[in-house]
């Protein structure tokens, strides 16, 4: 019996660690998104794509011959195997280091999520041949899809969206008979305005379409030009179901008012991901069916392929593989530590700096549902002014403990959001600074237009008390509190609003006191 189970498992005992380091790249990696698949429910499919790369990665292994390679017998000195552990240690710890303090994050978590595809993939490749490492490029390169898009190539495209679904919604209302108008990414009816955000503007389908889309070409092993066709069906089918659920919301608004949306929101949006996996999972069946039957993978298979790659990997592979798994470990945990004492030492705000002056000019309203989901502050406050000298206004403030949440706040920008209820911007935003309690605060001014009426908009963003550059780098605020206060302002087309009105109602509003 003992004979038996060394045998069965005898590709652990021989590839001890060469598997340990691939383990621990594996598992940085997925911690690395995992922030992202917690935080933003665009990724949330990531905890499933990280289950499916394993399982297509382990099946690819068991369907394919593994070419016995007779490896050149060479050795290294111990000091270089030391050496490259601690240049790899080095590279690892400046690299969480830089994930932990939100150094161009999303480079950086691109970065990790590629180092255990390499590390994989140059292993099948080095002890299992070229044909083994074809065989696996797609599952272990299946991992991507998790990996959250760079915000300069996401927004566009979500503006994009929350546009041509407005406009599409429109067309098709006008097919029913009812009248609607489109400005920018809001629908005008008879009952209000309905606007189309990020939330609805399919940025959500369109990415979990690609990502089902791709699942289920590998599910179903089909070739080529068929996964290419699924994978542009899945993306049609995601356009179009997003399409029918803003049509049927904006269908409630019309015939039942625009209180009757938040009835069905989420249970529209539910069903149209329903939808949309069982229709793409059809697809994939009936491209299928023109294809020969799945070969059933069996434990003792996967086994044995196991058992032959194991067998391929020289002593000195597994030494260096051992330096650089024990470097890479203790330099994530020294990186870990060190931000953990930089954090201390910052003094991490609690609470918010930005206090509201209580006046009868003042009515304070409860925040949208949907606005606090999306955002997910620890406070916030949404107040009209309708000053009797400067005129009206509406403010918000927000703030956020330190929290993964954090990493979200500058994805919601007033050039990204206003657009989505029929807002254009009408230049770029200008640098602008108030004084509030004798300390200089940076703002930027937005300026937009919906119809004949502008608008203007103050909007900051701080961390820790200190301003926060405009320059998009939507994570840059992880594990730190941000409090971005905001004011919005109309006018008339003969009384366009100003920029010193705008500063004055700021004021009126808030106060600045930052902790002793």
């Amino acid at each position: 019996m003992a004979a038996n189970r060394k045998i069965r498992f005898g590709w652990v005992e021989h590839g001890t660690q060469l598997w340990a380091l691939l383990l621990v790249a594996w598992v940085w990696a997925i911690w690395s998104c995992a922030e992202y698949w917690r935080g933003n429910t665009n990724y949330s499919y990531g905890w499933i794509v990280r289950v499916l790369t394993f399982v297509y990665t382990a099946r690819r292994l068991a369907l394919t011959e593994i070419e016995n390679i007779s490896q050149s017998v060479f050795t290294l000195p111990i000091w270089l195997s030391v050496f490259f552990g601690i240049v790899a240690g080095v590279l690892i710890f400046g690299l969480e280091f830089a994930r932990d303090q939100v150094w161009h994050p999303i480079v950086v978590t691109w970065t990790i999520a590629l180092v255990p595809i390499a590390l994989t993939l140059s292993v099948f490749r080095f002890v299992g041949g070229t044909k083994l490492l074809v065989a696996e490029l797609f599952p272990i390169l299946f991992f991507l899809v998790a990996v959250p898009w760079p915000p300069r190539f996401e927004q566009p495209i979500t503006a994009a969206l929350m546009q041509l679904v407005a406009a599409a919604t429109t067309g098709l209302l006008h097919s029913f008979g009812i009248p609607a108008q489109t400005a920018g990414g809001a629908i005008t009816l008879r009952n209000g305005v309905v606007g189309v955000t990020e939330a609805c503007s399919g940025i959500r389908s369109l990415q979990t379409g690609i990502m089902f889309g791709l699942a289920m070409g590998e599910w179903f092993l089909l070739p080529t030009l068929r996964r290419i066709a699924l994978l542009f069906i899945a993306i049609a089918l995601a356009l179009c179901t997003n399409l029918i659920r803003t049509l049927v919301l904006s269908l409630q608004a019309e015939w039942h008012g625009l209180a009757a949306v938040d009835e069905i929101h989420n249970l529209t949006g539910t069903l149209a991901v329903i939808v949309l996996i069982i229709a793409i999972w059809l697809c994939g069946v009936a491209l299928r069916l023109r294809q020969h039957p799945v070969v059933s993978v069996y434990s003792e298979n996967l086994g044995a392929r196991l058992r032959l790659l194991a067998a391929n990997i020289p002593i000195t592979l597994q030494r260096i593989a051992a330096a650089i798994a024990v470097a890479g470990i203790f330099g994530i945990a020294i990186a870990q530590i060190a931000s953990a004492k930089i954090e201390a030492r910052d003094q991490t705000q609690t609470a918010p700096f930005f206090a509201v002056r209580e006046t009868q000019s003042q009515t304070r309203f409860q925040l949208p549902r949907d606005v606090w989901n999306e955002l997910r502050p620890s406070s916030g406050e949404y107040i009209r002014v309708r000053d009797l000298q400067w005129g009206p206004g509406e403010t918000f403030h927000f703030f956020w403990k330190s929290s993964p949440w954090d990493r979200f706040v500058l994805v919601h920008r007033p050039d990204i959001c206003m657009p989505g209820i029929g807002w254009e911007m009408t230049g770029p935003p200008e640098p602008i600074t108030i004084e509030f309690s004798g300390q200089q605060k940076q703002f930027y001014l937005f300026r937009f237009r919906r119809g004949e009426v502008e608008a203007l908009e103050l909007w900051g963003v701080w961390r820790n008390g200190n301003a926060v550059p405009l320059d998009y780098r939507p994570d840059q605020i992880l594990r730190a509190s941000a409090a971005p206060p905001a004011l919005h302002i109309g006018g008339k087309p003969d009384q366009p609003p100003d920029a010193e009105r705008a500063i004055a109602i700021l004021k009126s509003v808030f106060e600045y006191k930052p902790a002793p």
